[in-house]
């Protein structure tokens, strides 16, 4: 238990190459409790140790041969070294051990959008959405990976099919209205959302309070590293963006409410079939899903860390990224590499003129801030104005449903809801 606890402590503040020193020092991974082996397993995998994980997981599965939680590691093994195939192999085995396994039917839905073809990986959508229509690790893993509107159908059909109670939809709606943007159905979207907020209004509660992910204990640092890595030696010149320099340069860290790591790569530079077959090749990436309408490309570093890597573009005088419903402007700018915490990392090289267009005053803390709407950006340009209506409701939900009202008023205000949000003040 005690190397479990050092394990745990480690990998979530700690550089790779501490949390490898002290495993091989320690004696390697314990493996006499199932329980506590598999954490140790994926500190070491989030870790890289993979010649430890390796025969860990060997001595694991001859004392556990009947673990669904053990091929749950060996599918996310599998897929950091994109062998898909045997994630989904391993994710399928887990789930004949135990079918209410919802880990490995997570695992089922996202490595069969990788392997099979649609039609077959739908299938396996919908069987995963009637079987756990309440489960959340499930319904997101089929909610982020709907693309199209048909898909969607597909997908709705199947939850509307079953029996409900009103305040399912509560349990649901976030990843039922994700599947929806998703596939550009983002009135539905929002119906969603103005539907679940009637539900709270009218005295229903959610099971637990919506909390954002962030990077904390997720290795960013390690993060930073693997990437610098990749890029620099695929000759691929890149900087890095948006908020995460604003948390580098004012605090010397990533910001650790911030839930990822931006990236930019200038258009000329930006070759995303390039890429992609750099990071399916790399053993501490695997591939994040992104909104279909984005340009940018998704990954996730084997520590936990989700990062963004953004086109910048010129536009008349200005350079450009994108989202799925705005894109941010700011003055072309040069790159010049600082050093942060013993890391060398390619910066804009005026960070206070970066900074100030994309924040205003950047030097004053704004843990209300949001990046998509204009009243807290000063360079954000929506360009999707549908969207961005659904973007606030779907914030006046999460606030509603964390007992803040009037937060919540004041984003259906800004959607053009202003009777649902007379509506919810006065029945405070």
């Amino acid at each position: 238990m005690r190397t479990y606890a050092a394990l745990k402590y480690l990998s979530e503040n700690s550089s790779q190459d501490e949390i490898t020193k002290f495993i091989r020092g320690s004696g390697g991974i314990p493996t006499r409790h199932l329980s506590v082996a598999l954490v140790a397993a994926r500190a070491v995998f989030r870790a890289g140790a993979d010649d430890l994980l390796t025969d860990t997981l060997s001595t694991l599965d001859g004392r556990f041969p009947e673990s669904p939680g053990l091929q749950e590691v060996h599918s996310d093994f599998h897929a950091y070294y994109g062998r898909y195939d045997e994630a989904l192999r391993a994710a399928r085995a887990g789930r004949m051990l135990q079918p209410s396994h919802a880990g490995c039917v997570a695992r089922m839905v996202t490595y069969g959008y990788r392997v099979l073809d649609q039609a077959d990986a739908d299938a396996v959508a919908v069987d995963a959405i009637r079987r756990f229509p309440r489960t959340g690790q499930v319904l997101w893993a089929v909610a982020k990976l709907c693309d199209t509107a048909e898909q969607y159908r597909r997908l709705r059909a199947a939850w509307d099919s079953l029996p409900h109670e009103p305040e399912d939809l509560l349990k649901a709606v976030r990843q039922l209205a994700t599947a929806a943007a998703r596939a550009g159905e983002v009135d539905d979207a929002s119906r969603l959302y103005l539907d679940a907020i009637e539900l709270l209004r009218s005295g229903h509660r959610l099971d637990a309070p919506i909390v954002d992910s962030n990077l904390e204990g997720k290795s960013p640092w390690g993060a930073f590293e693997d990437l610098h890595e990749a890029l620099t030696s695929a000759g691929i010149p890149y900087f890095i963006a948006a908020g995460t320099v604003l948390g580098l340069v004012r605090q010397g860290r990533p910001l650790s409410h911030d839930n990822d790591i931006d990236v930019g790569i200038r258009e000329e530079d930006f070759d995303l079939d390039a890429l992609v077959a750099l990071f399916s090749k790399h053993p501490r990436f695997d591939f994040d899903v992104v909104h279909p309408h984005t340009k940018k490309l998704g990954l996730v570093h084997r520590g936990g860390s989700p990062i963004d890597i953004f086109r910048f573009y010129r536009d008349g005088d200005k350079m450009y990224h994108d989202a799925v419903f705005v894109r941010w402007a700011n003055s072309p700018f040069e790159v010049k590499t600082r050093e942060i915490s013993g890391l060398h990392l390619p910066l804009p090289a005026d960070p206070d003129t970066y900074l100030t267009e994309n924040y205003g005053d950047w030097r004053t803390p704004n843990p209300k801030f949001d990046a998509f709407i204009e009243q807290d950006a000063p360079n954000v340009e929506t360009t999707w104005p549908e969207y961005l209506r659904f973007h606030l409701i779907r914030r006046a939900f999460k606030k509603l449903g964390n007992g803040d009202r009037e937060g919540s008023a004041e984003e259906l205000r800004r959607a053009g809801e202003d009777s649902i949000a007379s509506a919810l003040v006065k029945t405070k």
